[in-house]
């Protein structure tokens, strides 16, 4: 059974490294942050079952997903109610303007994980396994469903940085 998001702040002045689901993502990378604060974005917690959060916006659907996650350490986030054991927070979609007033809106499980970081106090992000070559093939990003990925983490990295929070690409 979810339970409400309560943790705003907790890790006020730390740095946090949000672990991305990209194909960069590796166990080398994942250990060379085991110093600070991880947040992973859905599948990579393969990469660190004890890292301090799971970020998911896949429902039960999922439930190979949910079964194989049932052990992470730390709290599952999720966006949705469900009978799930998670922490539910409201996420809203990421509204992305592509050029020449066309915009879309988004929910992704990285974009998710970088904003959780900052609201849990975040004073820097790490950004492991976020892999922008892969969001530049615009024809295969209708299949796999990034369009605006790049755009809107280009986004909330400005947004971030002009209210003080450093935010860096690993």
């Amino acid at each position: 059974m979810t339970t409400r998001w309560a943790f705003s702040g907790l890790w006020a002045g730390e740095t946090v490294a949000v672990l991305g689901g990209g194909p960069s993502m590796n166990q080398k990378l994942a250990d060379s942050v085991r110093q600070h604060r991880r947040i992973c974005a859905r599948t990579s917690f393969r990469f660190a079952p004890d890292a301090d959060m799971l970020i998911t916006l896949d429902g039960p659907q999922d439930s190979e997903f949910w079964r194989e996650s049932g052990g992470f350490a730390g709290p599952r986030v999720i966006g949705f109610e469900c009978d799930e054991d998670a922490v539910f927070l409201p996420i809203a979609h990421e509204r992305v303007t592509l050029g020449e007033g066309h915009g879309v809106e988004l929910r992704n499980n990285g974009l998710v994980a970088i904003r959780v970081a900052a609201m849990m106090g975040a004073a820097k992000i790490l950004l492991l396994g976020f892999d922008r070559g892969l969001y530049d093939a615009r024809e295969n990003n209708a299949e796999i469903g990034f369009i605006g990925l790049e755009e809107g983490t280009d986004a909330l990295v400005a947004e971030l940085r002009a209210r003080g929070i450093e935010v860096n690409r690993v």
